[in-house]
């Protein structure tokens, strides 16, 4: 049986200098390890030997070597973002732990195929924006044509229905399709998608989309008067109704994913995670 060189391994082999360029450390950096190693390692005799001389050198590069390793190893934990505002599926709790369905499909994901995962609950504009930078990937994002030219998508992973609301008894008009939006002013989240047809409204401003960064902020504005419809998963806002709001219409069912930085390191952690998807519970996947 051959056994594949671990990272460590292949930088024992190599010349400290381009081990340290593996490793992804400046040289000044690399300078620095190098004087603390020389403090914690180096008890010269009086007349030190030329084998004396030998053995530090390498107990030198040995420890040198050792610290590219770890520091390499510590460049495997993955970053993930998911939205901080957006209970059940996501959220943060009082301790700052990003909670909520996709957190936990995250965890069991990176159990499942041996990953260690980072997962942050963030602003959902500043998640999609670490996103682009190519820094973490993100869960719970919904698929379009845009997205699908930027970036990478698992499996999905789950499918959300987004519901038009409306105050009870206040005789808004049924939603029958993206035209019962027209004129009329509609909560959303900000930097959400919620469907092509909805985008194509917005951006030709036949509706005003007032923006929040959490449900409840909508739910309130609704109940006040100040929105004619909010969008919003349903049961994200089952949680929130005290009876004031009732369904329009379905405005989507979206499918959600786990979606990557597009590049050769997300390629090959997708077919890491994308043979777990299927053996989620039935809860943390797609129906």
């Amino acid at each position: 049986m051959t056994l594949r060189p671990t990272l460590g391994s292949r930088l024992a082999a190599m010349p400290l200098v381009r081990a340290v360029r593996i490793a992804g450390l400046g040289y000044r950096r690399y300078l620095l390890i190098i004087k603390g190693c020389r403090r914690s390692l180096s008890r010269p005799p009086p007349s030190p030997s030329a084998k004396d001389s030998a053995m530090s050198a390498s107990r030198l590069a040995t420890a040198v070597l050792l610290l590219l390793c770890s520091l390499s190893q510590a460049r495997e934990v993955l970053r993930f973002a998911i939205d901080a505002h957006n209970p059940p599926f996501m959220y943060v709790d009082g301790q700052g732990v990003a909670q909520g369905l996709y957190a936990q499909t995250l965890r069991q994901l990176g159990e499942r195929a041996g990953l260690t995962l980072r997962i942050e609950a963030i602003p959902w504009k500043r998640a999609l924006a670490y996103l682009e930078q190519g820094s973490h990937g993100v869960a719970g994002i919904y698929r379009n044509e845009e997205r699908q030219r930027k970036y990478l998508f698992s499996k999905p992973i789950y499918r959300e229905e987004l519901v038009v609301y409306a105050r009870k008894g206040h005789a808004m008009a049924a939603y029958s399709g993206i035209a019962s939006l027209y004129g009329k002013r509609v909560g959303v989240l900000s930097g959400w998608f919620y469907s092509d047809a909805f985008s194509r409204a917005r951006d030709e401003k036949r509706l005003l989309a007032d923006e929040a960064a959490r449900d409840a902020q909508n739910v309130d504005k609704l109940r006040l008067g100040r929105l004619d419809y909010l969008i919003g998963i349903r049961e994200s806002i089952a949680a929130l109704n005290q009876g004031e709001l009732e369904e329009a219409g379905i405005l989507a069912s979206n499918l959600t994913y786990i979606a990557l930085p597009d590049s050769p390191r997300s390629r090959a952690l997708l077919l890491q995670l994308n043979p777990h998807i299927a053996d989620l519970p039935d809860k943390a996947r797609a129906p």
